[in-house]
């Protein structure tokens, strides 16, 4: 069954730059390792310090079916890739499927 981890999380807006460098860091990891792929997206909050950063990952064929464990790969990928933030952000993964998938109501 196919899913996709939507993970969000804040970034100061001090820390953009760099911040989105460590995503972009992170979805090439996912693609080298042949966990999966990715896209990044971003919200500016015009009246808060940070940027809302929000990744979409769906995971290779052969990771589908383990989306726990894939979902643990990501975030230890995750931790590494963002380890030069002065405060690695807190990040907030959601698992999602298609509706009208196997499973889903």
């Amino acid at each position: 069954m196919m899913r996709q981890l939507f993970i969000y999380y804040r970034i100061p807006k001090a820390d953009i730059a760099l911040g989105l460098t460590c995503a972009g860091q992170l979805m090439d990891a996912l693609k080298n390792q042949g966990l999966g792929s990715g896209e990044l997206f971003q919200r500016e909050e015009a009246d808060k310090p940070y940027f809302t950063l929000m990744e979409v990952i769906t995971p290779a064929t052969a990771h589908a079916d383990h989306i726990e464990e894939f979902t643990r790969k990501v975030q230890i990928q995750a931790a590494a890739s963002f380890a030069l933030l002065p405060n690695p952000p807190s990040r907030h993964v959601e698992v999602f499927s298609p509706v009208g998938a196997k499973g889903s109501k």
